[in-house]
């Protein structure tokens, strides 16, 4: 009886070890993370964290409302506008380019404005951006007679400090240099005389 006892003990620690061994054997199997395996990883990961970024910044709220962004653009002309220099005058600062259609449409309208009311205390300027060439944007102003201050926006300055995504786009600032009114697409001279005036009435 003791020697069947011990020989059924002898055999159990057997089976226990035996199956420890084929329980080391499948975790020295298992595959873990590999070098490669990690820098894919990393790789990934910056990638989602780039994207991450630029859709932050796309997100990033125009200045629709608050102090307009002050910024200097040499103009065509070889003369310079700067935002803080106009304090006292109404300002629609209009984003465009030559190639785009809505711009055309609005053209003539914008230099009515600018004829309508700068006597008054009203000035517009033109920020071109992503133009192909200077000559394209100065036979763009001379088809359409456009007199009022224009100039390239070389390496899209303006254009990112304002967040502007396309053209055309247009911001209407106070006297105090406040932005009051937001426009995208192509602004109708019947749309904004209204807030010209109400602008320029203000003290």
């Amino acid at each position: 009886m003791r020697a069947d006892g011990a020989e059924r003990g002898t055999m159990s620690n057997a089976s226990d070890q035996l199956q420890f061994m084929r329980s080391a054997e499948r975790t020295a199997k298992r595959p873990g993370f590999s070098l490669g395996t990690l820098a894919l990883l990393g790789a990934v990961l910056l990638v989602a964290l780039a994207l991450g970024v630029q859709l932050s910044r796309r997100n990033a709220t125009r200045p629709t409302s608050g102090a307009a962004p002050d910024f200097a653009l040499e103009l065509f002309d070889g003369t310079e506008f700067r935002l803080s220099d106009n304090r006292g005058k109404v300002v629609l600062i209009n984003f465009w380019a030559s190639w785009c259609p809505p711009c055309r449409d609005e053209a003539p309208d914008l230099q009515a404005l600018y004829d309508d009311y700068r006597s008054l205390g009203f000035t517009i300027l033109g920020v071109n951006m992503l133009e192909s060439s200077r000559r394209k944007a100065l036979d763009f102003m001379a088809e359409f007679g456009i007199r009022y201050g224009n100039g390239e926006d070389i390496g899209e300055r303006v254009t990112n400090l304002y967040r502007v995504e396309a053209p055309p786009e247009s911001f209407l600032i106070d006297r105090e240099g406040y932005v009051r009114r937001f426009f995208i697409g192509n602004i109708r001279y019947d749309d904004v005389s209204g807030s010209i005036e109400a602008l320029l009435a203000e003290q």
